[in-house]
């Protein structure tokens, strides 16, 4: 029976960890820049708010208009923009969710990989929503975060006691893994917005 050389032994064990290191770093580094934003180069400047490290949504629970349950797990595997507002939706409001709707529809075929939503803190009148508005935005899911499990959300999204806001006047963008990760303030910029989601679309094989 042949032995086998230390040496030998040695070199293919060598041999099978540099092959796992080639193959593992760009994994690796995609990892650390996901998680480390200031790393990604100066000329990729994003023209929204990037939240660094990344928050994790806590899970959630909303009503749907058809008074149904939606959570954490039904806004995963897509990329997310959410805007919230706690009274009526007024024409800065609108003027947002036809910016979002158009960040969506400006990615062509890629916009599926896309949802926005609209979400009140308090009951609108369901009359509010004329036919209009519906039609400008067959896509757009309206919530109601008007419940105790509705806390979390907007918690999180309201930002630590150095920065918290009470006023929730902001595009909230939540990424496929349900990280709150970038927003934008009010009267953002329209071309801005659609520019940062090709490139998110762009780098992301996730969503």
């Amino acid at each position: 029976m042949n032995e086998i050389d230390p040496k030998q032994q040695t070199r293919s064990r060598w041999t099978l960890i540099i092959l796992v290191a080639v193959f593992a770093s760009p994994i690796i580094l995609a990892f650390i820049v996901y998680k480390n934003k200031w790393m990604i180069p100066s000329g990729r400047v994003s023209h929204g708010v990037i939240i660094s490290p990344a928050q994790p949504l806590s899970k959630f629970t909303v009503n749907t208009q058809k008074d149904t349950k939606f959570g954490l797990e039904d806004i995963r595997r897509k990329w997310s923009y959410i805007y919230v507002i706690e009274k009526e939706c007024d024409d800065a409001c609108q003027l947002n969710l036809v910016k979002m709707r158009n960040a969506r529809i400006g990615q062509g075929a890629e916009g599926r990989r896309v949802n926005y939503y609209l979400i009140l803190t308090s009951e609108t009148k369901v009359d509010w929503f004329s036919d209009e508005f519906k039609k400008a935005h067959p896509k757009l899911k309206i919530l109601y975060a008007n419940s105790d499990g509705a806390k979390s959300l907007l918690k999180t999204l309201k930002g630590t006691e150095q920065s918290r806001i009470e006023e929730m006047k902001r595009v909230y963008m939540i990424d496929p893994l349900g990280n709150y990760m970038m927003f934008y303030e009010d009267g953002f910029d329209s071309l801005g917005i659609m520019e940062d989601l090709k490139l998110l679309l762009k780098a992301s094989q996730i969503g």
